[in-house]
């Protein structure tokens, strides 16, 4: 089926905005504090194309397919485990290449995951790739599908303009934010929310 390339961008757009949420997230709760994650706005491109990427190679989990091509008959339970297999290797070596990519060209490490226990060099883990894996799995096998007819149904100007609008500003903040951390050789804060003593922090950090 053709992909209507404006509803795939509000797509990203919107999982680009839960990629933001996400990390900040993460971050309270280990860091104790949130910040702009190196961006003007609350999007993080990365993720948004991440689950873009995972559709065209890999569709969703009970329409699974391999580069568009559908894959033999199998069982529901060996496909589901097939799909969480091949998103956890996917987000792994993603992370694993970008870290370096990032180490290599802007001399700093983005993020570090020496701390926690089985990681696999400091970009990532085989925990926080289990905890994105199944994100990714319960995002495109209960969300993408309904997310996807839900901007098709919008009229096709509106949808047009938001969807080129949305496209241009994330293209525009990665741009930035890769050019700054090439010259500054570190992320760039501009703003910060201490949260070290609120809520899911102080439980996690009392235990």
């Amino acid at each position: 089926m053709a992909i209507n390339k404006y509803a795939f961008s509000m797509v990203i757009a919107l999982f680009s905005f839960l990629g933001f949420c996400v990390e900040d997230l993460w971050l309270s709760a280990t860091k104790g504090y949130m910040d702009n994650r190196n961006m003007v706005f609350p999007f993080l491109l990365g993720y948004g194309l991440a689950i873009a990427a995972i559709y065209l190679l890999f569709g969703t989990p009970d329409k699974m397919v391999f580069l568009g091509r559908e894959l033999p008959a199998m069982s529901v339970k060996a496909r589901s485990a097939l799909y969480f297999l091949a998103v956890f290797l996917c987000v792994s070596l993603g992370e694993i290449v970008l870290g370096k990519t990032v180490e290599l060209t802007c001399h700093f490490y983005w993020w570090d995951y020496s701390w926690i226990p089985l990681h696999i060099t400091r970009y990532t883990s085989i925990p926080t790739s289990l905890g994105f894996a199944s994100l990714i799995y319960l995002v495109m096998d209960k969300l993408y599908e309904p997310v996807y007819r839900f901007f098709l149904k919008w009229d096709e100007k509106p949808l047009t303009i938001v969807a080129t609008v949305l496209m241009a500003v994330m293209a525009w903040d990665f741009l930035r934010s890769g050019f700054l951390m090439l010259v500054w050789h570190g992320p760039q804060k501009r703003w910060v929310i201490n949260t070290a003593g609120r809520g899911l922090y102080r439980f996690l950090h009392s235990l």
